[in-house]
């Protein structure tokens, strides 16, 4: 009886993290924002099929993904975190950014990634993070994450957080929207190769 012959492993982007087949990188443009974005990202998150960061990383000039694991509350990346800025997470008595006069605005956003659970995580697990100034977002549209469930209406993707937070606080910024154009082809593609396939 003839052995099968082994499964040549399928093409992958190593610039998005993708297969090649529902490789990104083509629909991502750069943004020139202003606002410094360093994202504290789970271990489990790092190459999830259908995680937003990868949009952010790829589409954003000033723009930083550091791990950041709940089980070390001591980690380098959230003492790295500069002074001034502002944590975007939805804390009791978080500031609504919309509210937030032209010369309070932060300057440095942090954001945490992951599910909503994982990122809870986090934010209880470091105590920097608890201690830092904290504001909060209200969407203007709901989710386009429809292969993610997220666990309350109102509740955003990564990159749909960033880019709300930006047009507030940038609003004369170009392409913001283009991060979310790149998002729902991302999404898109996925459900469409996930069909081909199943």
């Amino acid at each position: 009886m003839q052995e099968p012959a082994p499964l040549e492993p399928r093409p992958f982007c190593y610039r998005c993290h993708k297969a090649a087949v529902t490789c990104i990188c083509g629909d991502v443009r750069l943004v020139e924002n202003r606002t410094a974005i360093t994202v504290l990202q789970h271990p489990h998150e790092r190459f999830h099929s259908i995680g937003s960061v990868r949009i952010a990383r790829l589409g954003l000039g000033r723009f930083r993904v550091e791990e950041c694991a709940p089980w070390r509350p001591n980690h380098a990346a959230v003492a790295a975190i500069p002074a001034g800025a502002a944590l975007l997470y939805p804390a009791p008595g978080a500031e609504p950014l919309a509210s937030i006069s032209n010369a309070e605005r932060p300057d440095h956003l942090v954001i945490l990634d992951g599910t909503w659970f994982q990122a809870k995580k986090i934010y209880d697990a470091h105590p920097g993070l608890q201690r830092m100034r904290t504001v909060s977002i209200e969407p203007s549209r709901p989710s386009s994450y429809r292969i993610r469930r997220e666990p309350k209406q109102g509740y955003l993707s990564t990159i749909e957080a960033i880019a709300e937070a930006l047009r507030l606080l940038e609003p004369t910024t170009d392409g913001i929207d283009w991060l979310l154009d790149a998002f729902r082809s991302m999404i898109d593609r996925q459900l469409e190769y996930s069909g081909s396939v199943g």
